[in-house]
């Protein structure tokens, strides 16, 4: 007689077995009705039959023998009804034989089977193709996405050079339209003035003579009348007043000559697109042009120019760069939220290039800004006050058109520093 503490061992040893089997993938168990609808599968028999918890696949059945076959066989006892070879299959892949025996129960059907050496080695190799596969496709999309980046990448950056374009030929049209239509009238307006100065001179010389004549000459009342007008006229002041109007007419003049000329020299309308370019020339043009905005900023710009070469270069684009520099730094300061603020321009010989270093004290960038501040496109700009454009089209300018270099550094709350490098000598 078996001892209690024997049984419940025997019992628990049973509960491990049966778990194990159920659990098990090299062996097929399973009870089925006489028509082959399943009662009880452990995993290697869902796996055969394709209920596993894989992908989704047509269904296999037992197709020799069949379960008709195996249901009118004997009936079973001490011994099983049927022991060789079962084959499973279905109408997509290719079947499955195994070595196994079914028993009958009651009216059910228990099948015992076990994969051969052969069977593992199949479905390891077909586990392993899998996985090829799977790698094979997933290597396949990374190199796509990366393909479809790069496109992308390259789509913007040409998206953002044909707005440049379109904008500096708008520009261009602009500047000579305006050149045009202001210097005309301007010349006519200065020789008028310096006409208007000469006869306002000979007249006044008139009017001493015809003064100085009546005087020495002219009856009593006439001289009496003279005397008087003089009194009343003060002809010394209006002499210096009239001088004092031409000279302001004049210089304002030149100021609004100057102003077309500097218009003139940043969009280059009248000259090469690479020539033999003197850097300050555009520097000083930039500046007159952005005067308004960094007088109304409040902006104080001070620069530290070395003797630099005259370099071949796009001046056009150039003088566009310093513009973007210097509106980007303008900004920068205005968000600061302080009044005020400076722009240190130093430029520097190192040989073989140039360097020029644009540095503000405005608010300054985080790493995560400063990485991304090239991007086509990225602004940090409130909805309608920027295109994220402006740098990047910079950038472009300086690296691809000019075999430069533009660099930025920055801290958080003190300012930041664009450093242009430009080579002496480029490939044309």
């Amino acid at each position: 007689m078996i001892p209690p503490e024997g049984q419940a061992l025997g019992g628990r040893i049973a509960e491990l077995a049966c778990s194990f089997l159920m659990d098990a993938t090299a062996l097929a168990i399973g009870v089925f009705t006489p028509d082959g609808a399943p009662r009880l599968q452990n995993r290697g028999m869902r796996r055969l039959v394709g209920e596993d918890d894989g992908p989704p696949r047509a269904a296999a059945r037992l197709v020799s023998p069949t379960f008709l076959q195996l249901a009118a066989a004997g009936q079973g006892g001490e011994a099983p009804i049927y022991r060789g070879i079962l084959h499973f299959g279905d109408l997509s892949s290719r079947a499955h034989s195994l070595m196994g025996e079914v028993w009958r129960v009651g009216e059910d059907l228990l099948i015992l089977a076990e994969f051969d050496v052969i069977e593992l080695e199949h479905v390891i190799a077909e586990v392993s193709a899998l996985n090829s596969k799977i790698t094979n496709l997933q290597r396949s999309l990374v190199s796509e996405q990366r393909a479809l980046e790069r496109s992308l990448e390259q789509l913007q950056a040409t998206q953002a050079m044909l707005v440049h374009a379109e904008k500096m030929n708008a520009l261009g049209k602009l500047a000579a339209g305006m050149a045009h239509e202001i210097n005309n009238p301007l010349a006519f307006v200065r020789s008028n003035v310096r006409t208007l100065g000469g006869s306002l001179e000979r007249l006044v010389a008139a009017y001493q003579a015809l003064d100085g004549a009546v005087l020495r000459e002219g009856p009593g009342g006439l001289r009496e009348l003279a005397g008087a007008l003089r009194g009343d006229v003060d002809l010394e002041f209006l002499r210096e007043d009239a001088d004092d109007l031409v000279k302001g007419t004049l210089a304002g003049l030149s100021r609004v000559q100057r102003i077309v000329e500097n218009l003139r020299t940043f969009v280059r309308i009248d000259r090469a697109d690479v020539e033999l370019s003197d850097l300050r020339e555009s520097l000083d043009s930039t500046l007159e042009i952005a005067g308004p905005m960094l007088k109304g900023a409040d902006v104080q710009v001070t620069i530290d120019w070395a003797d630099l070469p005259r370099l071949r270069c796009m001046p056009a684009e150039i003088g566009q760069v310093f513009l973007n520099l210097l509106i980007n730094a303008v900004q920068a300061i205005e968000c600061r939220g302080r009044g005020g603020g400076r722009i240190a321009i130093r430029a520097r010989d190192e040989g073989s290039q140039v360097a020029l270093d644009f540095e503000d004290d405005g608010a300054g960038m985080t790493p995560d800004v400063l990485g991304r501040i090239f991007d086509p496109f990225f602004t940090t700009k409130p909805v309608g006050q920027g295109t994220g454009l402006g740098l990047t089209i910079s950038h472009k300018i300086i690296v691809d058109q000019h075999g430069g270099a533009l660099s930025a550094r920055s801290t958080p709350g003190v300012g930041s520093t664009f450093t242009i490098v430009l080579p002496k000598e480029r490939d044309r």
